[in-house]
């Protein structure tokens, strides 16, 4: 088995990165759906703080590894979000969005999990890893209000 390049490492770090971007830009968005009132906007606000939190993690990781984190993405104004929101969406179509982002957010976890040789970064996927399967164990238990 050959050893990933380094610039392929990156790479697959950049691709969950804007991943990550992408769902806190889908997670504000649903969450305006959503009566405060319900358990749903509670998890909502969590899984906004950590895909936020995710964000600085895996910039410094970027960073750490001397390269740009924002460099072969697109900007906020550029990105196209993952889902359109257009008019009033039920928990369940917000949950069911909602986790099809993170499931997808999963497949790039798991692609640059297997591409890392650097520990420090690994070790920063796996704690989005964790963080993830657990939003998604929330948000397929969560119940209204």
């Amino acid at each position: 088995m050959s050893t990933p390049r380094p610039d392929d490492q990156a790479a697959a770090l950049n691709r969950v990165l804007s991943e990550v971007i992408d769902g806190v830009l889908d997670v504000k968005q649903a969450h305006r759906r959503v009566p405060e009132t319900h358990a749903l906007h509670a998890e909502l606000d969590q899984l906004f703080d950590d895909l936020r939190t995710w964000a600085r993690l895996l910039a410094d990781q970027d960073q750490a590894l001397g390269v740009s984190p924002l460099a072969s993405m697109p900007t906020s104004a550029g990105r196209k979000p993952p889902h359109s929101w257009h008019g009033a969406a039920s928990d369940e179509e917000v949950r069911r969005i909602v986790t099809e982002d993170l499931d997808r957010l999963g497949q790039y976890l798991a692609a640059a999990l297997s591409a890392q040789q650097d520990d420090k970064v690994r070790d920063a996927l796996a704690e989005v890893d964790r963080g993830l399967l657990a939003h998604k164990q929330a948000l397929s238990t969560s119940s209204e209000p």
